[in-house]
């Protein structure tokens, strides 16, 4: 990240850290440097989260921001919440991002409680916003970053970047097969397997110049023929879905990807969206094979626990909730059990309860209210699950608290 252009970013974070009182942060991803104008320790300095690493936690939340046209707004793995924008060169490439944050959103009693009484005391002094205050921050911090990077937040700058370097490999690739007089030149397949242990490396510019060398002969080969181009490229997504598992990525999470991305790749009308596409797609594979997945395992985590309970009075199925954090059901309700050790219904259930607790407390709201107010199918239900949280029926909690209950 240029000098001039991490001044640029420290004064405009500096002001809208002044402006909104988060703290603001500007991390250079390719020197992984967290730059921080305040002189103050940063709470991330002083948190005890063994499970937490901030460098990998801010990268994971720059390269989802990238990703997801500048901005996005993720979990630490303690339960804090961040808002991350990125910040691209000129060329569109990811160099940095500004980091605001931590700060609460929401009920912040449900995650103080789970802190230890250091943490807590330091925790109870952030800011605590509305999820919609939180958004609006997103939106602010996306427009700071595209004016800092003098560009906006779109693939327009590594379109025309990209497509000028892949020419050239493509000029070298013809001349390279009118040389030999054939069209049918053999396939690189040392250039392949020199791809893979790039991004086994994570040398993403020596991965990029291969990478381009291997569109330039499949295009030569195929005569620029975009349906046969595309069965190639699909070819090519699995070379690079497999060096990235080799490299230390979630075979499940690459598997995963892979299905959406073969959808994405049949959307495409043209050569020159489809290399973009394939380039960024590797840059992720190359992202993820870093130490990303505790955090990324936790920020789904924290956001399925944030949709239950703000969907708890509803009907939730797993299909919902999978939905809401983009992942298949199977590969979710892992996560979920490996992160908490209780299942995603158990975990339903028990939010329900404990609100269920809270409306017994008020004699007026008959047990058949209450359980449905808290999502439950029907009272017997509602009873037979609280009874086995608490070892109690509704009714005798009630009545153990002193009022009356209503049936």
């Amino acid at each position: 990240m240029q000098e001039l252009l991490v001044k640029r970013c420290m004064e405009n974070a500096a002001h809208l850290s002044a402006l909104c009182g988060i703290p603001a942060y500007v991390l250079s991803v390719l020197q992984r440097i967290l730059f921080n104008q305040d002189k103050t320790p940063a709470f991330c300095d002083e948190c005890t989260c063994s499970r937490c690493d901030a460098m990998n936690t801010h990268l994971y939340g720059c390269n989802e921001a990238y990703r997801w046209n500048g901005k996005y707004i993720y979990y630490c793995p303690l339960g804090l919440v961040f808002v991350a924008s990125s910040v691209s060169d000129d060329s569109g490439n990811l160099v940095g991002g500004i980091v605001m944050g931590p700060l609460l959103m929401g009920d912040s009693n449900d995650v103080l409680n789970e802190m230890n009484d250091y943490t807590r005391s330091k925790a109870a002094a952030l800011p605590v916003l509305s999820t919609l205050k939180v958004t609006d921050l997103s939106e602010v911090l996306s427009a700071v970053t595209s004016y800092s990077a003098g560009m906006p937040h779109s693939q327009v700058g590594r379109f025309v970047y990209e497509q000028e370097k892949l020419l050239n490999v493509i000029y070298s690739a013809q001349e390279s097969m009118l040389q030999q007089e054939s069209d049918d030149s053999p396939y690189p397949i040392e250039t392949e397997k020199k791809l893979h242990t790039m991004i086994c490396s994570h040398d993403k510019s020596g991965a990029q110049e291969l990478l381009n060398e291997l569109l330039g002969h499949i295009y030569c080969a195929s005569n620029f023929d975009l349906a046969t181009i595309k069965t190639r490229v699909v070819e090519l997504v699995v070379v690079l879905s497999r060096a990235t598992i080799d490299a230390g990525a979630d075979i499940r999470e690459v598997f995963l990807s892979n299905t959406n991305y073969i959808q994405e790749i049949e959307q495409f009308s043209s050569l020159e969206e489809l290399s973009v596409w394939l380039n960024c797609i590797m840059h992720r594979f190359i992202a993820y094979s870093f130490d990303f997945a505790q955090v990324k395992h936790s920020n789904v985590v924290y956001k399925v626990m944030q949709y239950v309970k703000a969907n708890y009075n509803q009907k939730i199925s797993l299909d919902d909730i999978a939905r809401h954090v983009y992942l298949s059901r199977s590969y979710l309700s892992s996560i979920f059990k490996e992160e908490t050790g209780k299942s995603l219904f158990s975990y339903i259930n028990e939010v329900r309860i404990e609100k269920s607790k809270i409306f017994l407390l008020d004699d007026s709201v008959s047990l058949v209210d209450i359980s449905s107010m808290c999502g439950f199918e029907d009272q017997s239900y509602f009873t037979k699950v609280f009874k086995k949280a608490t070892g109690l029926s509704p009714k005798k909690y009630r009545d153990s608290r002193g009022l009356t209950g209503l049936n």
